[in-house]
């Protein structure tokens, strides 16, 4: 016969509150500021944006499908870039920030001029190769003749023209080549690498880019060492 009493914790010897320990209250996280809040905001909707145009087009690509993916309110957009144009220029933004991250990680030191070429030109066309980098270009080349989109994009594209420029000096500088080598190494390498960007992003089995891209680093040591 069943006794209810056979298992409960006093019948081995065990104190009641021995045999449940209280469980201690869980720490409260410390709430968010509205700043940190809003940081948080911001950055939802600007990958929401890259990942619309990079998957669905730049035509498909509304306010109301980045609030569905960023899962917020088309309010909550507005309210933190106004409209489409706010929002496509800022997106640019976070794609070409992370441009310039790349090139600051990359080496200036002792290694000769062609394995560092290599090493900025793949490092470069690996960023190129992400999605949300594609769909920044695309997005810059879409919106290349609205001038809302066009005031607030370009002033923020010089200057991070001018940050890569700072770093590219700082990793050839010692070569003694003249400005005017720099600025057409430099045009060589982001023409180039754009082009190719664009040729994968509108061809659905772009060629491999490897001869390409090798042609590309000898074409920018020529133009440094005053060979072209």
């Amino acid at each position: 016969m069943y006794c209810k009493w056979f298992h409960t914790p006093e019948h081995f010897g065990i104190e009641a509150s021995m045999a449940t320990p209280r469980r201690k209250p869980a720490r409260r996280r410390p709430r968010r500021t509205q700043a940190e809040r809003s940081t948080e905001t911001r950055s939802r909707i600007l990958d929401a944006s890259l990942q619309c145009v990079a998957e669905e087009g730049f035509q498909r690509t509304h306010l109301a499908r980045i609030a569905a993916r960023a899962g917020l309110s088309l309010g909550a957009i507005q309210h933190q870039f106004g409209d489409k144009a706010g929002v496509l220029a800022a997106a640019v933004e976070r794609g070409f920030d992370r441009l310039v991250a790349v090139v600051a990680q990359l080496p200036s030191g002792s290694d000769g001029l062609r394995p560092r070429i290599d090493g900025l030109v793949h490092s470069i066309w690996g960023h190129y190769g992400l999605p949300e980098s594609r769909a920044a270009l695309e997005i810059v080349l879409q919106m290349r003749a609205e001038p809302e989109f066009l005031a607030r994009a370009l002033p923020y594209l010089a200057e991070i023209r001018g940050a890569i420029d700072r770093m590219w000096m700082g990793l050839f500088a010692e070569l003694g080549a003249s400005r005017d080598r720099h600025v057409r190494a430099q045009r060589l390498l982001f023409t180039t690498l754009n082009g190719l960007a664009m040729e994968a992003t509108l061809i659905p089995a772009p060629p491999d880019a490897a001869a390409d891209l090798d042609s590309l680093s000898d074409g920018i040591v020529r133009i440094l060492r005053g060979n072209a």
